[in-house]
C-alpha cells in the first residue's frame, strides 16, 4: 500500500457531517465533495478526470435540480417535469460514472486491491457515495497515522 503521500493528498472529515450536509443540501455537497475529491486525485494520477467531463456532470446536475425546482414553486407545466426527469436521468449516469472515476483513482493512489480492506467497493461506493468513500478515506489515514507514530518511536 502507498500509504506515504495518503496525508499529503487527503483529510480525515467526518462521516456524520458528510451524511448531515449529503441530506440537507439536497445532493449539492455529493457534488462539491466529488468535484473536491476530483481535484485531489487528479493531481496524484497519470491519467486525470477530464475538467471538461467535470464541468459537464456538474451542470447537468444544476440543471436537473433547478428545473425541478421551478416546476415546483411555479407551478410549471407537464413538459418541465418530463424535462427535469431526463435530465434526472443523465445527471444519474455521469454521477455514477464519475464515481466510478474516483473510486478507481482512489484505489489506485493507494495502491489496495480487492483483498484490502482498504479497498472501495464498488457496490458499496455506488450507493453510499461520497460517504462510503470518506469513511474509507478516514480509515486509511488513521493507520497511515498509526503506523507513522510506531515508526518514529522505533527510530
Amino acid at each position: 500500500m502507498k500509504m506515504g503521500k495518503i496525508n499529503d493528498i487527503f483529510e480525515s472529515k467526518s462521516v456524520v457531517k458528510t451524511f448531515t450536509l449529503c441530506v440537507f443540501t439536497f445532493g449539492l455537497y455529493v457534488i462539491y465533495r466529488l468535484f473536491a475529491l476530483t481535484k485531489q486525485v487528479n493531481g496524484s494520477v497519470r491519467n486525470p478526470i477530464s475538467s471538461w467531463f467535470v464541468i459537464s456532470a456538474v451542470s447537468v446536475h444544476l440543471i436537473s435540480l433547478f428545473s425541478l425546482i421551478i416546476f415546483f414553486t411555479a407551478k410549471g407545466n407537464p413538459e418541465l417535469l418530463i424535462f427535469s426527469k431526463l435530465m434526472h436521468l443523465v445527471s444519474s449516469i455521469f454521477h455514477v460514472t464519475w464515481l466510478i472515476k474516483v473510486r478507481n483513482r482512489i484505489n489506485l493512489i493507494t495502491g489496495v486491491g480487492k483483498e484490502s480492506k482498504f479497498w472501495l467497493n464498488p457496490v458499496l461506493s455506488s450507493f453510499l457515495h461520497v460517504i462510503y468513500i470518506q469513511y474509507k478515506i478516514n480509515q486509511l489515514l488513521l493507520v497511515n497515522t498509526e503506523q507513522r507514530h510506531v515508526e518514529s518511536r522505533a527510530i
